[in-house]
């Protein structure tokens, strides 16, 4: 399956590069020591949730994987139930009072607060925070402005519903959904940039928003995007982790379509999924571990990535997206990045 994906990760790469120097069970990976003796690199990295979400921690992983292969560090990472608030701080405070690594890496919105806390209780360790701005003196951040990339696929999204000549799974019904995780302000960032989008493209197209209650539950956000398809949505947008993978499906099983979040999705139901919003999460990820392994991490600092700098993006599935559609969201991002358009924030 062809796709085009409007990110190019050696302009993100040039812009961290730049920022950096200014400014349980768990799978690990690496080696006990390097081969020229010198003393190995080691990276605990205790996650707000589970691999296998195709999406986030996923992105997240393998950053942290290619880091462990190009820069001979050694990872480990710890797993926890997306909604086991008291297991991430438990797993942060066990890696940090550990004394055995050298950065501790962690992700989410819902783990800084936690991270605040833990960090302040040991403000030797270095920590790296992945989706959250900087919240200490020993934390680097890096933060996304998903808002951004909502906003394309919500124009995507608003096209699709107006042209049911040019995707025929849609009714043409001037409806369009968001399936979010967990009513917190992130997801509503997302919402926000997402109806900013659609009305981008035409001011009358409704947005219909509903919340699964977590992160982890496929079946529930497949109901939950299945009624909206029968309450007239001909686009679903997920941004509901693991259990987002239930609103790709149901847009197949529906007969309409469905949007990823994220990570590339296109390709797990690539019939029905029309696009998939990006963050460079992996990419940015393994930037840092380079800044830190080279030793110009600079704590206290925040990395942000948008549109501008391919921080966010949008990956159109070419066999369902033709080309003059994608020109018209290609447009507006451009519009974005001009400071012609400016895109409303829920943070």
């Amino acid at each position: 399956m062809k796709k085009r994906t409007i990110i190019t990760s050696a302009v993100l790469t040039t812009v961290v590069a730049l920022t950096l120097a200014a400014c349980g069970g768990g799978s690990s990976s690496g080696d006990e020591g390097s081969a020229d003796g010198t003393k190995t690199i080691n990276i605990s990295a205790p996650l707000s949730g589970q691999l296998g979400d195709k999406s986030f921690m996923d992105s997240a992983n393998e950053g942290l994987q290619s880091a462990a292969k190009d820069f001979g560090v050694k990872v480990k990472v710890i797993e926890a139930g997306a909604d086991d608030a008291p297991a991430w701080e438990r797993n942060l405070t066990e890696a940090s009072a550990s004394g055995k690594n050298d950065l501790i890496v962690t992700g989410g919105t819902v783990m800084a607060s936690t991270l605040k806390k833990v960090a302040a209780q040991f403000p030797e360790q270095k920590y790296l925070i992945f989706d959250s701005p900087s919240v200490g003196d020993n934390v680097t951040g890096i933060s996304y402005a998903q808002n951004e990339g909502a906003f394309l696929v919500g124009a995507l999204a608003a096209l699709v519903t107006k042209n049911p000549d040019q995707f025929p799974r849609a009714k043409g019904t001037g409806k369009i959904g968001l399936v979010g995780g967990m009513d917190i302000p992130v997801i509503r960032d997302f919402a926000v940039g997402y109806e900013q989008g659609a009305k981008a493209i035409d001011p009358s197209i409704e947005v219909d928003v509903r919340f699964v209650g977590d992160f982890e539950s496929a079946q529930g956000a497949f109901d939950l995007a299945t009624a909206m398809y029968n309450d007239g949505s001909d686009v679903v947008y997920q941004v509901a982790g693991a259990a987002g993978l239930g609103v790709l499906k149901a847009g197949e099983e529906s007969g309409r379509y469905a949007i990823g979040t994220d990570s590339d999705q296109n390709g797990l139901q690539p019939d029905s999924t029309v696009a998939s919003a990006l963050k460079a999460v992996g990419t940015t990820v393994h930037l840092a571990i380079e800044q830190f392994v080279d030793g110009k991490l600079e704590m206290g600092t925040t990395i942000n990535g948008g549109i501008d700098n391919d921080g966010v993006g949008i990956a159109f599935n070419d066999e369902l997206v033709p080309a003059d559609i994608q020109k018209q969201v290609d447009d507006l991002r451009q519009q974005v990045i001009d400071g012609d358009i400016t895109v409303k924030s829920a943070l």
